[in-house]
């Protein structure tokens, strides 16, 4: 008998997304695009970055980041950075490729982010349970969950985040958009 029933596309990946969102709690967010074999990660700031800072900002992150592939030999296919800001809160999304993106890169990045913003940086509160967490486990984790993000088999965007005290991961349609046979 043949089983006709789906198998869940890659479970792994979003418990893998779960830990890599605990493991860095200064990350609001985490979107992967396999499609496009992007991964966006979003930092959430108490603060309003003006069109300067945006600008200041993004220099300075793709210098970190070509300066770290430069050290490992490696090159970005995908780098960007864009912000969202209101009167008091800042939102950072960084863009990049899965393909040279690492773990390095990504504590790199929380390294980056919480030496220029300081307590202004939100980071997600440390569960009441943290000191049973294994920091070995959760670095391994955070590995597979990157090694995960890469899986070319992967098919459907998925976007972790943060609501209170909870890590939320829920895939994406994708839209495809349709002519209007409107006359």
């Amino acid at each position: 008998m043949m089983n006709s029933r789906l198998p869940v596309e890659n479970a792994d990946t979003v418990s893998l997304v779960c830990a890599l969102l605990v493991r860095f709690p200064e990350l609001a967010s985490i979107r992967s695009m396999p499609a496009e074999r992007n991964v966006r990660l979003t930092f959430a700031l108490r603060t309003r970055l003006d069109k300067p800072a945006q600008a200041s900002l993004a220099d300075a992150l793709a210098d970190h980041v070509d300066g770290y592939l430069l050290l490992v030999k490696d090159e970005a296919q995908t780098l960007r950075v864009e912000c969202e800001s209101d009167r008091t809160v800042s939102f950072v999304h960084v863009t990049r490729d899965t393909e040279s993106f690492s773990k390095e890169e990504l504590e790199l990045l929380v390294a980056f982010f919480a030496d220029r913003f300081g307590e202004a940086l939100v980071r997600s509160p440390q569960p009441e349970d943290a000191f049973d967490a294994d920091p070995v486990a959760q670095d391994e984790s955070a590995l597979y969950a990157i090694e995960a993000l890469r899986d070319p088999t992967q098919s459907k965007s998925l976007v972790g985040f943060r609501e209170e005290a909870r890590v939320l991961v829920y895939f994406i349609k994708s839209r495809k958009a349709k002519a209007s046979s409107r006359r």
